[in-house]
């Protein structure tokens, strides 16, 4: 059985997903199961490749009111039925050697965690050129009517809002399994918290806050570590900055000049080491950074959140009482002070974290693609 897991470098989140799917399938997978993995945009040509990525974090960092008004604009059932053909024809325009490597490989199944990969073999099925299993793996919280392709077989989802909003696609609700959205298999395992805090040179019974910048070290960090800086308890402070280098010496000078213990990273490979040994996580809302939070029972406070996916996932965690939203940065300070002072509020939290996370979604999904 040859099983392809297929991603898009459109975020680090699309590809953490995929390969905590791979990850799992090496544990579990038998031996005359062939696993592979690819990056789709790695088989469309140089420019779109470019382009998908560098608009998308222009988008987000730069306009991110326009990319809240494209994203619903683009939701909306009619202007996604006008545009539909439009798309499609531009995915196969610029997917000519990914189709070409789908047709030479005949996989028995595809696990893709996004829907442009997700429509490309969706198109090649409905045309007969390909009949592997199509599953889909939706790395949000609430669904995006772009993640639909009419060829998809099983749709894994997060939330019984997702099925919701699948359902109203008229996907018949047998085509959809809540399993979650997969993290690393790393995040459901208790790991040793006092080894990880003399490895990383902080102390033991101080509150700990994690600030996580996602994969590119967006949003607004170096504001956040001044209002800690300002609250009238003792805390340390990790902050994982991705690949943002500018962010990381950034931080290491405010270090300097701020009364206040930091450890600041770039990227990391070992988020859950961190999360482990923190108290709290602000972060922005993304699919998978949430879904980690989760995994390690960790709540959230989320900070003016970016119009589309990261709002949807953020309402979705506030309802549960899993995370508390803030839409002023200038609100940070007195919400700190105040859970500090009352533990009883976060270990509320985590029994809602508890009650919502779901973190073996990754070996969930590699058992089901094999049985498929």
């Amino acid at each position: 059985m040859k099983i392809l897991i297929a991603y898009a470098t459109a975020g680090i989140g699309h590809k953490k997903a995929a390969l905590a799917i791979k990850e799992a399938f090496d544990e579990i997978a038998p031996q005359d199961v062939q696993v592979s993995i690819i990056d789709s945009l790695d088989y469309t040509n140089a420019f779109f490749k470019r382009s998908y990525l560098k608009i998308y974090l222009l988008m987000v960092n730069k306009l991110p009111l326009l990319w809240g008004f494209l994203y619903y604009l683009a939701d909306n059932f009619y202007f996604n039925l006008a545009i539909v053909h439009l798309r499609r024809f531009n995915n196969w325009l610029n997917s000519k050697r990914l189709v070409d490597y789908l047709l030479s490989s005949k996989p028995d199944c595809i696990v893709s965690t996004h829907f442009f990969t997700s429509e490309v073999i969706s198109d090649l099925k409905k045309r007969g050129l390909l009949k592997s299993r199509l599953i889909t793996v939706v790395t949000d919280y609430r669904l995006h009517s772009w993640w639909i392709s009419d060829f998809t077989d099983t749709y894994i989802v997060a939330s019984e809002d997702a099925k919701a909003d699948l359902t109203r696609y008229n996907i018949p609700s047998s085509s959809i399994k809540i399993l979650g959205i997969p993290v690393e298999p790393s995040f459901s395992k208790k790991l040793d918290k006092g080894k990880i805090l003399e490895d990383a040179g902080l102390r033991e019974g101080i509150f700990t806050i994690l600030v996580i910048g996602g994969g590119f070290g967006v949003g607004p960090i170096e504001d956040i570590i001044k209002v800690i800086a300002s609250i009238s308890k003792f805390v340390q402070v990790i902050t994982i900055c991705g690949h943002n280098e500018r962010l990381v010496e950034t931080i290491k000078s405010l270090k300097a000049r701020l009364n206040i213990e930091i450890k600041v990273l770039g990227y990391v490979n070992n988020v859950y080491d961190y999360m482990e040994i923190s108290d709290i996580l602000i972060s922005k809302s993304g699919g998978i950074t949430v879904s980690e939070g989760l995994a390690k029972e960790l709540p959230m406070i989320i900070i003016s959140p970016i119009l589309g996916q990261e709002t949807r996932n953020a309402d979705y965690l506030k309802r549960f009482g899993a995370a508390l939203k803030i839409e002023n940065l200038s609100d940070l300070k007195a919400l700190l002070d105040d859970l500090i002072s009352h533990p009883e509020k976060i270990k509320m939290m985590k029994e809602a974290v508890r009650a919502i996370k779901r973190p073996m979604a990754c070996y969930d999904i590699a058992r089901l693609a094999i049985e498929s």
